[in-house]
């Protein structure tokens, strides 16, 4: 058995594969914007506690950081938001 292999689980999982084109949407929109708004903080956060030449440093970890958590936080919302919806529906019509 290989790692990460759920032997019950067999194919494809829709649900997870519209979660994650969701989120990596979500993530191209939403990481540089939300990049924008805190890369100066956190160049002159870096740069008062780092010195400047660290500060390239960490504005290039910053956007890394970004894309990360855009990334994870809309897989997560998406997942939940799915998730939810196909109840709403199953509660419906079951």
């Amino acid at each position: 058995m290989h790692p990460g292999h759920h032997p019950h689980k067999k194919g494809h999982d829709p649900k997870e594969g519209m979660t994650i084109v969701l989120a990596i949407t979500a993530a191209f929109f939403g990481g540089p914007e939300l990049f924008h708004h805190t890369v100066d903080f956190v160049f002159a956060f870096a740069q008062s506690r780092y010195g400047t030449d660290l500060a390239g440093f960490a504005v290039m970890g910053w956007a890394v950081i970004i894309a990360a958590f855009t990334y994870y936080a809309a897989r997560i919302t998406f997942d939940i938001a799915l998730v939810s919806a196909l109840l709403a529906l199953a509660t419906r019509f079951f």
